[in-house]
């Protein structure tokens, strides 16, 4: 009953002592190695039997799904337990940088809520990867999360993004694209051209770490896309159904075309990943939007309008290295809500 999403008991036991770490990241391997060494003047984490049954358990912020969860062995009745365990991350030193190591410490209660005894977080931004670093940390009380819904871990998707100015673009079968307007719908493909301007390319590569829905810990996933604003869903795009897995892979290209230069500081790529489900509704799994992120369209204010780091860090390199493929990986949504800044 500890994990970090679910109920503990944070409340009745004081947090006292400190935890020796040795943390080093591996190129060869591209892993992170968590060593838990030992715990030194850890509180009682059962006063009415005055015993302390601990156990070590971490996470990789923002993601506190159970891929993203580590645990110790139970080390019984010692308030100075030694544990010399490895918990290790298999993770690429880039991603590594955007995430927070959270190392909490928890007594464990055989027959009611676990205790928690105390915990520390890592950032990783300014890391030396190269260096191995063995440490003494203060575990502190826990503090209270003000991070916004949208920002709770869904897992991470992966996309290369394109554009090609009008100059440059050259026409494709009407098949190959999705044009702004929908003037087209409806009209046979044989009769049409593609509408003359730029063109933007999103090369729908994978996603990890989604959100099991079905049994056995697996999901059939696809991703959806449209470009907004878009009244009529004239620009949607679907990428196949990948079964069983959490962690999909499609290589899949959206194409839109007939944009303006001036398009693109009012329209917005909205990507969305669902869970297939054959006899009921098809469950989200999360989304990102890629734009500029004004909160305007061509003058009016939208909810939609709402890409915030690296969703609109991409978009604007995009924009400003045409015809350059700008791979990104971005952590998904929990909501399409507007979000909260």
């Amino acid at each position: 009953m500890s994990m970090y999403s679910e109920t503990g008991d944070y409340g009745n036991t004081r947090v006292t002592g400190e935890i020796l770490l040795n943390i080093s990241y591996s190129y060869k391997t591209g892993a992170l190695n968590v060593l838990v060494k030992k715990c030194y003047n850890l509180a009682t984490g059962d006063e009415r039997r005055q015993r302390t049954d601990a156990y070590v358990k971490t996470y990789l912020l923002p993601d506190t799904s159970r891929q993203s969860k580590r645990k110790t062995s139970i080390r019984p009745n010692s308030i100075n337990p030694v544990f010399n365990e490895n918990l290790r991350y298999v993770i690429s030193h880039s991603q590594l940088e955007t995430r927070t190591l959270q190392v909490s410490v928890w007594h464990h209660d055989r027959f009611g809520y676990n205790s928690f005894l105390g915990e520390v977080e890592l950032t990783f931004d300014s890391w030396e990867f190269d260096s191995q670093i063995e440490e003494w940390y203060a575990l502190q009380p826990r503090v209270e999360s003000n991070i916004d819904s949208t920002m709770q871990y869904k897992g991470e998707l992966t996309v290369v993004l394109k554009y090609i100015p009008a100059e440059k673009n050259l026409m494709l079968p009407l098949d190959q694209g999705q044009v702004k307007k929908s003037f087209l719908k409806g009209k046979k493909a044989s009769s049409f051209t593609l509408p003359k301007g730029g063109m933007v390319e999103l090369l729908v590569k994978g996603a990890k770490n989604l959100t099991a829905i079905k049994s056995g810990g697996t999901s059939d996933p696809f991703v959806k896309g449209y470009l907004l604003p878009d009244n009529n869903k004239s620009t949607k795009h679907k990428t196949a159904v990948v079964r069983r897995t959490v962690n999909p892979q499609w290589n899949h290209t959206f194409t839109y075309c007939g944009l303006q230069d001036g398009d693109l500081n009012n329209i917005c790529l909205e990507l969305t990943v669902w869970d297939k489900e054959a006899l009921s509704s098809n469950v989200f799994l999360g989304g990102v939007r890629l734009g500029a992120g004004t909160g305007k369209s061509y003058g009016n204010e939208v909810d939609w309008m709402d890409s915030y780091g690296e969703e609109q860090q991409v978009w604007q390199r995009m924009i400003e290295n045409p015809e350059v493929p700008q791979e990104c990986t971005l952590m998904l949504r929990s909501s399409m809500h507007k979000r909260n800044t």
